[in-house]
């Protein structure tokens, strides 16, 4: 049978928006990729009459509970006490966790503070699970044949708890549902547009989901065990109608895909970011390698720097503006120079909110693109708010990039 699961995310911080939650993100993904879907997605506060009512409900409608945050050694963390009185029962003293908590201390070199020993209380009759990177361990305990399963709301406590312990066992205990999953990736596109041109396709309004981003659509595509095929196909005939709007089919960012094309065709690559103040470099070293084809890249906000390192003409910038296609030429231009890259990309722009005037409104930008051979630019307009704009616009310079290099060499 495969089982009803709920995640359970537990913190004030949540709630109060302080603190983005990517647990759910990592669990439903995780889970779906072995075929258990998620029902439920819930969050509870560090009020005690709260958390155990959420975890009463989440108890009552699903099979196994999957709760992070909370087990901290502070006062606010209280989530096993809330466990504790959610399910009836005492909290007791666990000596082997206490041990395992000392140690780890000890190997740190660090002081342990009383408050650490509330971290080795556990509910009665439930089992803890070991900790491999904080303190705090986890908890695993069943009540009416479900279980519940309490980790620490740190996102790399929680990932490699789950991975070594929680997931092997649920996928050891239960049936799932075989799902066969595929993925396009596409930018440069709208989510209307997207659909209304693939929603012919045979399957597509069953098994297929869209998630739309700043840095493009991911457009997933789940079909039912036993037929692998169906989702290839959906993924083909996606493929073959978008063209070159689609980016990858591996799930992998479009920076990924971008340094592979640069390795394969033996190129270089300097960066000028003004805009989006090193955004894209950023982007482009988060990928393993990324120095075997990045050589440089600079940030020249003012107009002076703009000037000075890049080499672009006072007149040019006082004619056309800072903000400005022939700029944005002139920015590629000066970073392929200067770095000796074979490739020099550049951006420029009013991300906003101020700044703008009627001729050239907020989100105007422009792109760069230089090789020895000619320079190029591209003007684009993003209606968003400054990091959404800045977002938006490092994709579409990675996708340009991307498209000059599928197409020209």
């Amino acid at each position: 049978m495969t089982p009803d699961i709920e995640i359970l995310i537990v913190g004030n911080e949540i709630l109060s928006g302080r603190t983005i939650d990517k647990n759910s993100i990592y669990l439903v993904n995780s889970l779906a990729g072995k075929g258990f879907p998620v029902r439920f997605i819930s969050v509870a506060g560090d009020v005690m009459i709260d958390l155990v009512g959420a975890l009463h409900i989440a108890h009552g409608r699903a099979d196994v509970v999957l709760v992070t945050g909370g087990l901290g050694p502070t006062s606010d963390d209280i989530t096993v006490e809330a466990a504790a009185e959610a399910f009836g029962r005492k909290l007791v003293f666990d000596e082997g966790v206490f041990r395992k908590i000392e140690e780890l201390f000890r190997r740190r070199r660090r002081f342990m503070s009383d408050s650490n020993r509330k971290q080795a209380y556990i509910p009665e009759g439930a089992a803890p699970i070991r900790n491999p990177v904080g303190t705090a361990p986890g908890i695993r305990l069943e009540s009416g044949g479900k279980r519940v399963y309490l980790m620490p709301g740190v996102p790399s406590e929680m990932r490699t708890m789950f991975e070594t312990a929680i997931l092997p066992e649920i996928t050891a205990s239960f049936e799932s549902a075989h799902i066969e999953t595929a993925v396009v990736q596409v930018t440069g596109i709208s989510e209307s547009e997207l659909f209304d041109k693939v929603k012919h396709l045979p399957g597509a309004k069953d098994y297929l989901a869209f998630y739309p981003g700043p840095e493009g659509i991911t457009v997933s595509i789940r079909t039912p065990g036993g037929a692998p095929l169906v989702a290839l196909a959906l993924q083909a005939g996606i493929t073959e109608i978008l063209g070159d709007v689609v980016f990858s089919t591996a799930g992998e960012p479009l920076e990924q895909v971008v340094g592979k094309l640069l390795v394969e065709r033996k190129l270089t690559l300097g960066i000028a970011e003004s805009c989006t103040g090193g955004l894209i470099a950023h982007r482009i070293t988060n990928i393993p390698g990324s120095s075997d084809y990045f050589l440089c890249g600079v940030v020249t906000y003012s107009n002076e720097s703009k000037q000075g390192v890049l080499g672009i003409d006072e007149h040019l910038i006082r004619t056309y503006g800072a903000v400005s296609a022939e700029t944005a030429g002139a920015m590629a231009d000066g970073i392929r120079r200067l770095s000796g890259a074979d490739i020099g990309i550049s951006t420029t722009g009013i991300a906003g909110p101020g700044g703008g005037s009627g001729e050239k409104p907020v989100g105007l930008m422009f792109a760069g693109y230089s090789t020895a051979l000619r320079t190029e630019t591209q003007k684009l307009q993003f209606v968003e708010d400054r990091v959404i704009n800045k977002s938006r616009m490092s994709q579409a310079v990675l996708d340009i990039l991307r498209l000059h290099l599928k197409r020209d060499y």
